[in-house]
């Protein structure tokens, strides 16, 4: 599987609007990798992870196609994963595009697809194009078809009313865990991770929060994720072939991406940034 990453960064993006830290700082001054936007990834040019704010930057000025992607995964709804309205489009040439969320998210995207298509049978609105847009729920444990893939979303430690999910992404004897946002893994996913059998070729870990800083139990920091990664290997769901990356990367953590990697390295860990293209 290829995974290319377009955004990597928390909520406010590096740098934040209206910041004066270093981090923030050095950003705008040498940009590069010490710019992040907002989370999204696409697997192997089909398969996205998250439609947030920046999806329309990221095909301006990154190359995402998102008239490849067909399917494509949200672990919850806050604005930094998810824009529904992007997807109220009127493209040309494209029949549908499908939203997989957890069960507890999908209903506002559900609202925003009935608004339009009552629109359209009211005669408010006229129909332009055959684009149509599909929500399905996913509930946590249970393993879908998507595309091609086995996906299997975990219940995150982060938004409860949102339903917030990790995910387990297979293909081709291949597995990735998609590990944010979340706090410390429940003991309830990592008993399913066991019982289950998982190795993972690749691991993606929250990284929002400065280091021994943890501010909230929804994020995580590079102790915690060295944490979460120990347990894992413990369980046999990693080896010495496991790629184990940070993202989800906020001002927060108060460094830039150069010193950021020197800290990860320390544990194992890499450090994902806008652009980056992973094979697994």
């Amino acid at each position: 599987m290829k995974i290319k990453f377009y955004g990597t960064s928390a909520g406010g993006g590096i740098p934040e609007i209206f910041c004066f830290c270093r981090v923030c700082e050095n950003a705008r001054k040498n940009g590069g990798k010490d710019v992040r936007t907002r989370s999204q990834a696409v697997i192997d040019d089909c398969l996205g992870i998250e439609f947030p704010v920046d999806t329309f930057a990221h095909t301006a000025y990154r190359g995402l196609d998102m008239r490849k992607v067909r399917n494509i995964l949200i672990t919850h709804t806050h604005h930094d994963h998810f824009l529904g309205w992007d997807a109220i489009s009127r493209p040309q040439g494209i029949d549908k595009v499908n939203f997989y969320m957890p069960k507890n998210s999908s209903g506002m995207m559900k609202a925003l697809v009935e608004q339009r298509e009552e629109a359209y049978r009211n005669g408010r609105m006229k129909r332009t194009c055959d684009f149509t847009v599909f929500v399905y729920d996913l509930e946590h444990y249970q393993t879908y078809d998507i595309g091609g893939y086995q996906v299997t979303p975990l219940r995150a430690r982060h938004d409860e009313a949102a339903g917030a999910s990790l995910y387990i992404i297979r293909k081709d004897g291949k597995s990735i865990l998609w590990g944010f946002d979340t706090g410390r893994f429940y003991d309830d996913v990592l008993d399913y991770i066991e019982k289950a059998g998982e190795r993972f070729d690749f691991v993606v870990l929250d990284c929002t929060l400065k280091e021994n800083e943890q501010i909230t139990t929804a994020h995580m920091d590079l102790t915690w994720c060295k944490e979460m990664a120990d347990k894992l290997r413990e369980m046999g769901a990693l080896d010495g072939k496991t790629r184990i990356m940070v993202s989800h990367i906020g001002h927060l953590v108060e460094r830039t991406h150069e010193e950021l990697c020197e800290a990860a390295a320390r544990y194992g860990m890499e450090v994902a940034y806008d652009g980056l293209e992973v094979e697994v």
